[in-house]
């Protein structure tokens, strides 16, 4: 058991106001100390960690998000009683009914699915509303679904799907995405730091990860940024800022490698030593004549070097900014590629990871000290606190995530396991969240019955058939640990208020509709059994750890990942096929289509991400916004404040379509529209938008979003390797005082004629 510190992260409360520590319970990237100030059983003030910044231990301070709970437990639409649907679907329109005839319902309805279509017929949409060790929306709907004989699964990561792929197919089966990367106090060991469409500054990676980083500035460690957008991190810390344009950051990547090896930079005795596939030593008898990724830089596999002047073509990178990169990169040691997961948000994501992967090996950068695998994640996982455990889901019945609207348009007519008859979200809002909304929308005439359980009838939620009311982590106890691996400690989130309205928490609406179903197992401990034990493993004085609310461990030997397979790769060998980093996947050439969709090359390669439209020649991306966690915070008005949804636009861009700063826009293709207020700045490439990603879909009645939902511009494919590809889209942009006296001819339209651009 490792030493642990128990800290208490509050302020002294005033007379009578109790002070409890607990810490967001949303997937939003960080894990910080939220402290409620409660009096007569009302929060009247939320408050963080008063610590002051030391990188030995680092305070836990929370963002505008975490102080702005305050306004999402006690906002005007929270859910109060459990409703039933009254009028059409996505009507908004429902009565009040009881617990009892909801949950009966629910059963009834189930067991009727189930013997009528088969457990295929449900798809469990429950994500990451409500995240933590016990508490974890997901977890308890799997659980609950495996145990009631299985589901259609939606499988991949929305966010960082072909980071997971990579990660297993270049560091082994066992790697695990978020303790592949190395721990921020490592930072200041770098001479060079690219952050590669990462910034924490935006898109929290970690609890206290901007401040260290901020140390590393001042310690003289040099910062590029590489991003279709001068984020807020690379205008804070960057000494030089590349812009790129989307889904084109492979073929960046691939002509930095071939700059590096045909001038000799690479690391020979290092990819001897520890890397299969970067030339031909070692490989594999079945691999192709000119199979290594070194022939396929040169040429020599397809007739055409990777040259910086053929990267410049695809991704919009100046070749002698690509080559003078490339060649600092190689001779600065050691250096730091830290990638995003927007970059692989993308037709071919799982193409740039693996590229950016191979860089990091071929100079020698991956398990040294001051280097990194070009993993944004840490080093230390969840640092032995476990999850509910769920089980294994009963049937084989997959469909990657971004499918969904797909799947529930064609079911069983379009190759996937059956045609849904029910939907279940819990902490979920995949209908605003997945790609295609309006086609998600229009595609639910055969779905039997839609259950939400949320705090807010969210787009999903007002779809549903029933609705189900469930409490905030303000009104539970739970324990979380910090995002992605980057820290070393865990957080008691303890009950600060008793239950709002008619509000269960999500556990305790599981276990009674589980018994309703006759499952006597679902939940079998109290809460603080559960807690003991799925803590157990980390923390040695529970009661310490409950009253502290922070418990510090130790940390770890090496504070980058796969320093033992470097250090003594004898002893300690990655768990791919052959032992060593797999620029050639031993995994992906023995099985190229692993998915069933499209094949993928044993190496790193580029592949066109779309063809270019003169009807939309704007390439969208759509990153994250400081007012949300996703969609969660998407309807406080006063949180919104602190990051204004507009879409950003090139001044070039904008002067070509006549269009100014602060002027409402519509943005618009085939799969549908939106309308926001233009923020013209030189802060985004040319040829490129960005909309933030969150917004919730509102249809008007012409059919167009009025909300800024970036989601019903996206195309619901899948990269070949799962994930979403929310960053390969084109739209056009159109001032609104250009569009009088046009109509659109549907709600939630199926498509949009580019001839007939519509009114807003």
């Amino acid at each position: 058991m490792p030493d642990t510190i128990y800290q208490n992260p509050r302020p002294a409360g005033r007379k009578g106001e109790v002070v409890v520590t607990s810490t967001c319970g949303h997937n939003c990237g960080g894990r910080c100390a939220v402290n409620a100030h409660v009096v007569d059983d009302r929060i009247v003030k939320i408050s963080t960690d008063p610590a002051r910044w030391q990188p030995e231990l680092p305070p836990l301070h929370a963002c505008a998000r975490g102080v702005g709970q305050i306004e999402r437990v006690y906002h005007k639409e929270r859910l109060q009683y459990p409703m039933r649907r009254t009028g059409p679907r996505g009507s908004g329109q429902f009565e009040r009914i009881s617990w009892d005839e909801a949950l009966g319902h629910i059963a009834k309805e189930m067991r009727r699915i189930r013997d009528t279509y088969g457990n295929a017929a449900f798809v469990d949409l429950s994500r990451t509303g409500s995240t933590s060790a016990l508490h974890t929306t997901s977890g308890l709907a799997k659980r609950f679904f495996y145990k009631f004989g299985g589901c259609t699964e939606l499988w991949s990561n929305m966010s960082a799907e072909a980071e997971v792929f990579a990660v297993r197919m270049t560091f082994g089966a066992k790697a695990d995405y978020k303790s592949a990367g190395r721990e921020p106090t490592d930072y200041v060991n770098s001479k060079l730091i690219v952050m590669w469409g990462w910034s924490p500054a935006d898109g929290t990676f970690g609890t206290g990860t901007f401040q260290y980083l901020k140390e590393a500035k001042r310690k003289g460690v040099r910062i590029v940024a590489v991003d279709p957008r001068r984020t807020r991190t690379s205008q804070a810390l960057a000494d030089e800022h590349v812009f790129i344009k989307p889904s084109t950051d492979a073929a960046a990547l691939i002509a930095m490698a071939y700059v590096i090896v045909s001038e000799g930079l690479h690391d020979q005795p290092y990819c001897d030593r520890h890397v299969l596939g970067f030339d031909e030593e070692g490989l594999p008898a079945s691999a192709p004549r000119g199979g290594s990724y070194k022939a396929y830089l040169l040429g020599e596999s397809d007739g055409i070097p990777k040259t910086p002047e053929w990267a410049q073509e695809r991704c919009g990178i100046p070749a002698e900014t690509i080559r003078r990169l490339a060649i600092e990169f190689a001779t600065t040691k050691p250096a730091a590629l830290h990638c995003g997961y927007a970059p692989g948000r993308t037709a071919y994501g799982e193409q740039f990871h693996r590229a950016a992967y191979a860089l990091a090996a071929i100079t020698g950068n991956i398990g040294i000290v001051g280097g990194n695998s070009g993993v944004s994640n840490g080093a230390t996982g969840r640092a032995g606190i476990k999850g509910l455990p769920t089980g294994s889901n009963p049937i084989d019945a997959k469909v990657a995530t971004p499918l969904l609207a797909d799947l529930l348009e064609k079911g069983k007519a379009g190759g996937y396991p059956a045609d849904i008859k029910m939907l279940y979200s819990a902490g979920g809002n995949l209908f605003n969240q997945c790609p295609n909304a309006n086609k998600m929308a229009n595609s639910l005439d055969g779905v039997e019955l839609i259950v939400a359980q949320d705090n807010f009838l969210t787009p999903t939620a007002r779809h549903a058939d029933i609705v189900l009311p469930a409490t905030t982590f303000w009104e539970r106890n739970d324990v979380h640990t910090p995002w992605a691996g980057a820290g070393h400690y865990a957080i008691y989130m303890k009950q600060a208020i008793r239950p709002m309205y008619e509000c269960r928490d999500d556990r305790a609406i599981f276990a009674e509709l589980a018994q309703r179903l006759g499952i006597n197992d679902y939940d079998d401990k109290s809460e603080e059994q559960w807690l003991r034990d799925l803590t157990k493993d980390a923390v040695d004085d529970f009661e310490a750890f409950r009253e502290a609310g922070v418990a510090r461990f130790a940390a770890p030997k090496d504070a980058v990942a796969f320093a033992d397979q470097i250090r003594d790769p004898d002893s300690h060998k990655f768990t791919t096929p052959s032992g060593k980093i797999e620029i050639y996947s031993m995994a992906m050439a023995a099985k190229p289509d692993r998915y069933g969709l499209g094949a993928m090359p044993p190496i790193p390669t580029w592949f066109d991400p779309v063809e270019p439209d003169a009807k939309y020649p704007l390439m969208l991306c759509s990153p994250k916004s400081r007012a949300r966690t996703h969609s969660i915070h998407g309807n406080q008005p006063l949180l919104a404040r602190v990051d204004p949804d507009d879409v950003w636009m090139n001044p070039a861009d904008a002067g070509a379509r006549g269009i100014t700063d602060g002027q409402m826009v519509r943005i618009f293709n085939d799969r549908g529209a939106t309308r926001l207020l233009a923020k013209v700045t030189p802060r985004i490439a040319q040829g490129v938008v960005s909309i933030k990603e969150g917004a919730w879909f509102g249809p008007r009645e012409d059919g167009t979003d009025a909300a800024g939902c970036a989601n019903v511009l996206a195309e619901d494919r899948s990269a070949r390797c799962g994930a979403t590809t929310y960053n390969t889209n084109l739209v056009e942009i159109i001032a609104v005082d250009r569009l009088s006296g046009c109509t659109i001819r549907a709600h939630y339209p199926s498509s949009i004629d580019a001839s007939n651009s519509g009114s807003v």
